[in-house]
């Protein structure tokens, strides 16, 4: 059955939207509301670009391969080990962040210590990666209806806690460090070459669903962003400056901002759905990866148990001893992770398919993104967000 544009509309909107955008208002908000538009609309542009750079790339294999594969028939094998170590780096940076997070929701919600509750948290969704697609499935369609219940109800129930003159700061000097957070509140394009094959490969159709997606994730993080920034100032006690020094998500201050109680226990509902299907996609991308290059059988006891230890101790060890590591290990996988394997990557590959193979790769309106000066442009965009990264590391 072929997927319709609606259908891979919800894919790509769907997998964007996540716990990344937990700190997309603690990061940006240094800058102010209108810088953080800015900030969002040029990488909401460079990653809506990258996507259909890979879509363009599936079109033309026309089989459903992962970006490794890819990165190897553009690149060669050189092009293989990048994408294999970046992939590795970007998906372990994650499960930190996913792991920290949640054991700091459990960590309100309970006297445990904060090893503990990332024990306790790894433990149970860990658990449900290893039982498979068939617990992992409904536990993800259900957090992915309670994630949308809930951003909607915080956004009816938040507006009257908002006050407008928060969003009149601006300071334009702060605004480099909101570059890799977005970064990684716009990874979906993972997704592409199986989108491509649910949509039979239908180039209009799998566009329309890149473009529409990723609007719609634009649109839902400014409405977010317009909310969390109208709420909590960025100096003062438990303000967006103290929220960073304390590694915490964007919701955390909002207990001490709103005499509103309902708005703080939806906010957390949502940033409990959030961190959930991001650390399920996450992790049972990691399991799948491992299993697919070492060539190992997922439903082998022994070999499910290796896989699993592969792919959870490092980041598990990282979580453990680094309980304020959630903003940063996010930044690191925006800033180097999201920006390598879905900025640069996908620009290399279409270098290397369209000027050393000579595939005619963007024969049609989108012809622009297959020239040399726009991919050079990318590049340096893509350089620009790096060195953000790097000069943003000493916040935390």
């Amino acid at each position: 059955m072929k997927l319709s544009t609606f259908g891979g509309t919800l894919l790509v909107a769907g997998t964007s939207i996540g716990a990344g955008m937990l700190g997309l208002p603690v990061l940006t908000g240094q800058a102010g509301f209108v810088p953080s538009l800015v900030v969002l609309f040029l990488c909401w542009a460079f990653m809506a670009a990258t996507g259909l750079m890979f879509a363009e790339l599936s079109l033309w294999l026309k089989e459903e391969v992962n970006i490794v594969t890819m990165a190897k028939k553009t690149l060669g094998n050189w092009g293989k080990l990048f994408a294999w170590g970046i992939y590795l780096f970007l998906f372990y940076s994650l499960s930190v962040a996913y792991l920290v997070g949640g054991s700091n929701l459990l960590g309100d919600v309970s006297s445990f210590s904060p090893e503990v509750t990332v024990l306790v948290f790894a433990a149970i969704f860990i658990f449900f990666i290893a039982l498979g697609k068939k617990i992992v499935d409904p536990i993800n369609k259900l957090c992915i209806a309670g994630l949308f219940i809930a951003y909607f109800a915080f956004l009816f129930t938040g507006m009257t806690s908002l006050n407008s003159d928060l969003l009149a700061h601006q300071k334009w000097s702060a605004i480099f460090p909101a570059f890799p957070i977005a970064f990684t509140s716009f990874g979906y394009q993972g997704t592409i070459p199986t989108l491509a094959s649910w949509m039979h490969y239908d180039a209009k159709k799998i566009r329309l669903a890149i473009l529409f997606g990723t609007s719609i994730t634009l649109l839902v993080y400014i409405a977010w962003l317009w909310l969390i920034l109208g709420i909590v100032p960025v100096e003062g006690p438990h303000g967006l400056l103290d929220t960073i020094k304390a590694g915490r998500d964007a919701v955390y201050p909002l207990h001490f901002f709103t005499q509103n109680s309902a708005v703080w226990m939806i906010a957390r509902a949502f940033a409990f759905f959030a961190i959930i299907t991001s650390f399920l996609g996450v992790g049972v991308g990691l399991v799948d990866f491992w299993a697919d290059g070492l060539q190992m059988k997922k439903r082998d006891g022994v070999g499910k148990i290796a896989l699993l230890m592969l792919a959870f101790l490092p980041p598990l060890f990282f979580a453990l001893f680094s309980q304020h590591i959630f903003l940063k290990a996010l930044g690191l996988a925006g800033g180097f992770g999201s920006a390598l394997l879905l900025g640069l990557l996908p620009v290399l590959m279409v270098l290397g398919a369209k000027f050393h193979k000579r595939v005619p790769l963007f024969k049609d309106a989108f012809s622009y993104l297959g020239k040399k000066w726009v991919l050079a442009a990318f590049i340096v965009f893509i350089a620009f967000e790096i060195v953000c990264e790097i000069c943003s590391l000493s916040l935390f």
